[in-house]
């Protein structure tokens, strides 16, 4: 009787071992993955931006050489998010940080460098982001079953952002967008419309993340936003406005902000251009990220099933 109920146990636990195999899998010695594990966290980083204003040192400007230390700001954010077998997940991330950018950053000797820093405009702006983000882990595509320490993944997705573009006046810093300080609006310029401080973006990026244990993980993540605007920096368009309309469209302390901060060359003349249209701005984050993860089984609870 005893030889026969050890029989059944046995066969029960490898009958119910093949069915949960498909629901769980090794992540170490002690802690089994299911299929559905949960994460949250948060990120501490830098975040920069390529914009018509600033740059690189050089004519030749490529991604890189445009991102400059300099113009890094700090950004936060938190996020949770949950991932199927470890390959693919989903998550959702509020980021919180700031841009900035100015002329008089470039050092390079060439004429149109020096006419840039002539033109001397600056800009930041403070920036509150809303993403919903997909990853994959492509290194899962080897062996599901094993759990790396580390792995790469690429990560891309659709975020909504608000943004202010500001310059300094005296000290004091003013609302650019407001001002429409390239006619935006005006009549007299039909094709230069009015730009909204909320829009959509495309982030994508890539990341490594590091497996500290069962419950927590390290990561580091690179993301790049497309954007859909070149008002970031509210600089666009090519050719300065007459600045005799402000007077018509905006209140007196409006225009004469306006006037002030639409042309800063440094000799006063219209720079050969105020930005360049044909051109999207965009923005980039740097960070490191703590998670803590949720729903993995120590082994002893996962062999107590069985029984």
């Amino acid at each position: 009787m005893k030889r026969l109920k050890f029989i059944i146990i046995i066969v029960l636990c490898n009958f119910l071992s093949k069915n949960l195999h498909s629901q769980s899998y090794y992540y170490n010695d002690n802690y089994y993955n299911t299929n559905l594990f949960y994460e949250f966290g948060a990120s501490v980083g830098v975040m920069n931006c390529i914009t018509d204003i600033g740059g690189a040192n050089t004519d030749n400007a490529f991604y890189i050489n445009e991102i400059k230390p300099k113009n890094n700001h700090l950004s936060t954010s938190l996020y949770a998010g949950v991932l199927y077998r470890d390959f693919v997940g989903i998550r959702l991330e509020g980021t919180l940080g700031r841009v900035g950018a100015a002329d008089s950053t470039i050092t390079g000797k060439s004429n149109n460098l020096v006419s840039k820093r002539v033109r001397n405009l600056s800009f930041r702006s403070k920036i509150a982001e809303l993403t919903l983000l997909a990853e994959i882990h492509p290194l899962e595509l080897i062996n599901l079953q094993i759990i790396p320490y580390f792995s790469p993944y690429l990560i891309g997705g659709l975020g909504y952002f608000s943004f202010n573009p500001q310059a300094q006046l005296n000290g004091t810093w003013i609302d650019l967008q407001p001002l429409s300080t390239e006619g935006q609006g005006f009549e007299e310029y039909p094709d230069r419309k009015p730009y909204s401080l909320s829009q959509f973006n495309i982030p994508m990026g890539f990341g490594v993340r590091y497996e500290m244990s069962q419950k927590f993980n390290l990561r580091v993540e690179f993301i790049h936003r497309r954007l859909f605007t070149d008002y970031l920096d509210d600089a666009s368009n090519k050719k300065l406005i007459d600045p005799a309309l402000f007077a018509k469209y905006l209140s007196p302390v409006q225009a004469a902000n306006a006037r002030a901060l639409y042309n800063r060359s440094l000799d006063g003349s219209a720079p050969i251009y105020r930005g360049h249209v044909q051109n999207k701005d965009a923005y980039m984050s740097l960070s490191v990220r703590l998670g803590l993860v949720l729903g993995r089984e120590t082994s002893s609870r996962r062999s107590l099933k069985c029984f």
